[in-house]
């Protein structure tokens, strides 16, 4: 959905998030917003008050989920492009007739930047046999024992499903981030029908 604001020096600025609720959630949704100092939407975020109006306008989207339309996914998420990943792992694991496997590869720069961690480790340990995560660092702390550096052709090939026509593989985060996975997944054989970008 699209959330309208104003930045610093009063222009309107419209910028899209995913909400992190499903579409049985009724009545509410729930976005997961990343706060940058310089951010234009940032700004507006950071003036509301509880009771506040905020203007949105959707649900927009290119991709629609059925249940089990294909046996796995592969998803590849850096920084915010959690949220996405998020709300279709929430919508599968939700569904006791979807059987659809995932296998999550989630991108940071430093720990403190890994979003909905929490929530992520818990559906991991809630159902370890249809969900698994590992999680990228480039600038791990001490004693990490996650990826460290850039999600690498290696790390896609161990932590995601071969390609295959019931296999997808998802990606979404930063321009350069989407760019470098696309050419990953093209030389591991991934068609573009094997591939989403959101």
């Amino acid at each position: 959905m699209s959330c309208r604001g104003q930045d610093s020096v009063g222009e309107e600025v419209v910028k899209p998030y995913t909400p992190t609720t499903l579409d049985s959630d009724i009545g509410y949704f729930e976005l997961v917003i990343k706060m940058y100092p310089q951010g234009r939407m940032s700004h507006h975020f950071r003036e509301m008050r509880e009771g506040d109006y905020l203007a949105v306008k959707g649900p927009k989207g290119r991709f629609k989920y059925q249940p089990n339309q294909v046996r796995a996914f592969g998803m590849i998420a850096g920084g915010t492009g959690i949220t996405p990943m998020f709300q279709v792992t929430r919508a599968i694991l939700e569904n006791p007739d979807d059987k659809t496997k995932i296998h999550l590869i989630y991108a940071n720069v430093t720990y403190e930047d890994i979003l909905l961690k929490e929530e992520i480790d818990n559906l991991a340990i809630i159902f370890p046999n249809q969900f698994n995560v590992h999680y990228v660092l480039n600038q791990p702390p001490e004693g990490w024992e996650g990826g460290i550096g850039f999600i690498s052709k290696e790390m896609i090939q161990s932590h995601c499903p071969p390609p295959s026509p019931d296999v997808q593989i998802l990606r979404c985060g930063p321009p350069p981030m989407n760019k470098a996975m696309a050419a990953h997944l093209n030389d591991l054989g991934y068609t573009a029908q094997m591939q989403f970008q959101f």
